[in-house]
This record gives structure tokens, sequence and C-alpha cells, in this order.
């Protein structure tokens, strides 16, 4: 009896000098835009691209995950998500600017935040994934929770979410065979193995296409991460599509529409790295 009073006694004096640290509420506040312009459902955009192009919306959406605030001493902090059954899991959230108004196709809800916690104390830097987690990349949409049960921003189960949902009308250029009206930027895992289309690869996709943005300086109560799509299209030319592929820039090899957009996010594409990402900024 007096052995198991001692040891009650030493687990109480451990667990009163190990107490659990607390946490704060951090927002981390996105804003997307064309250059200097927001990015939004019903406005028009000049000047887009290298052939100096007119745009307008018709979707803007984002899967981000991974995200980790940096403190004082450099240590990445993962953010506890907060879920919310509209536009947060535990693992990914979705960032959604268009509001179904103007040329806009999905619906009048908008979200602009990562909401979370993370221990108490003070961070200066950031770093976020725009992507969908491989453990839940390859699921039936009809069946998954939010925010991954938009069907909008899915594929084929074997090839998973669209990370990027950015589609446009376009207007402009100089016209020709290969003139096209419209360009989307439909980031995803690509290369995912055999099999039907409705299963999930038995192994990660060869190429994951999850671009990691890390941001000095960063003060979560004070900056916002800005999404320049402009600057992600400033080496495109949008009024054009290549031959024989998919509108815009869907992520699959071999598409030229791609070079300049995938290099521009950051990621390699048809065996060439990135120069490195052009694109997200804080501000």
């Amino acid at each position: 009896m007096r052995h198991i009073l001692i040891q009650t006694a030493a687990l109480a004096a451990v667990a009163f000098a190990s107490p659990v640290q607390a946490a704060q509420p951090v927002e981390i506040r996105f804003d997307a835009r064309v250059g200097n312009e927001p990015a939004r459902c019903g406005q028009a955009y000049a000047n887009v691209g290298t052939a100096k192009a007119g745009l307008r919306f018709q979707d803007i959406r984002f899967y981000v995950s991974a995200v980790k605030l940096i403190d004082t001493k450099g240590a990445e902090v993962p953010v506890t998500l907060t879920p919310d059954d509209q536009w947060q899991s535990d693992l990914v959230t979705l960032l959604d600017f268009e509001d179904a108004t103007g040329n806009c196709n999905g619906n009048a809800g908008t979200n602009m935040v990562v909401r979370g916690t993370v221990p108490d104390g003070t961070y200066r830097g950031l770093v976020f994934d725009i992507g969908v987690p491989q453990m839940v990349n390859h699921q039936d949409p009809t069946l998954a929770a939010a925010p991954l049960n938009v069907t909008a921003m899915t594929w084929p189960w074997r090839i998973g979410y669209k990370f990027t949902g950015v589609d446009m009308e376009t207007s402009g250029g100089s016209g020709g065979p290969n003139a096209a009206t419209g360009f989307s930027i439909h980031l995803g895992s690509t290369n995912c193995g055999e099999g039907s289309p409705m299963t999930a690869p038995s192994a990660p996709c060869a190429n994951p296409n999850r671009p990691q943005y890390r941001l000095a300086g960063f003060d979560p109560a004070k900056t916002k991460v800005v999404l320049d799509i402009g600057a992600l299209l400033a080496a495109t030319d949008i009024t054009v599509n290549a031959p024989k592929s998919a509108s815009g820039c869907m992520s699959f090899p071999g598409d030229a529409d791609c070079v300049a957009v995938m290099d521009r996010l950051g990621l390699p594409f048809d065996g060439k790295p990135s120069a490195g990402q052009k694109w997200v900024s804080a501000e």
C-alpha cells in the first residue's frame, strides 16, 4: 500500500509540474487578386498574361492544408484546424472567393479565412500547402464530409480533388487556329496508376502537385496571404489552348498550357524544376 501511495504522489507531482500549454485562437486571412485588384465574380480584368487579355471569373476556389506558424525561434508549429461542417475539417480548408454573381457558377457563401488554434506564443512566419492531403484525396465526394463534399472541386477518385478551381472566360488575343475563349487552372495530382477511375490508387500519385509556401514576416494578427492570379498567369497566353489538350492547365504532363503556370506555382513539370513560385505573398 505504501508503494502505491508513493507512486500516486510521484505521478501527481509530475502532472503538477508539467501543465498543458494553453492554446490561442488564430485566423489566417487570404485574399485572391489580379494584380492590385481583388479577384471577384462580376468584375472584368484587363492586360492579363502575355496577350494582355481580358478575363472574367467563373470560379475561384482553393483547398489549403498542412498549415503551420513559425515562432520566433524558427520552429514550425502546426495549426489545429477548427472543423465547422462547411469550410473546414481537421485536415483541410476550402477557400471560396466566388459568390455566384456575375458569370460565376458556385454558390453565395464565401470563405477567405483559415481558423484554428496554436499554443500560446509569438509567431512571425507561415507555412501552408495548396492541396488535399493524400490520406483523404481519393474518395467518393458524395459521401465525404465538408469541405470535401464539393463535387465541382473533384476529379474521378483515382486522381482525387482539384486543389485549385480557377475558371475564366477570356477575350482578346490574336485569334488563330488555337484561339480559346476560356482558361482554367485545375491543379491536382497526376500519374496515379492504372485501374478503375472510381477506385483509389494503391500508392501515392507519381506527381502529387501540392505546392508548399513559406512566408517570412507573417504576423497572423496583422498580415494576410495574397494569391495573385494575375502574377500566376503573367507568362501564359490565356487566349489560346494547346492542341489536343483540355482547356487551360489541368496539371497533366505534356500540356503546353501548364509549363509557365506550374513554374509560377513553384512545381516541377515534365521533368523541369521550377524557378520558384511567383504568386503568393504576405501583405
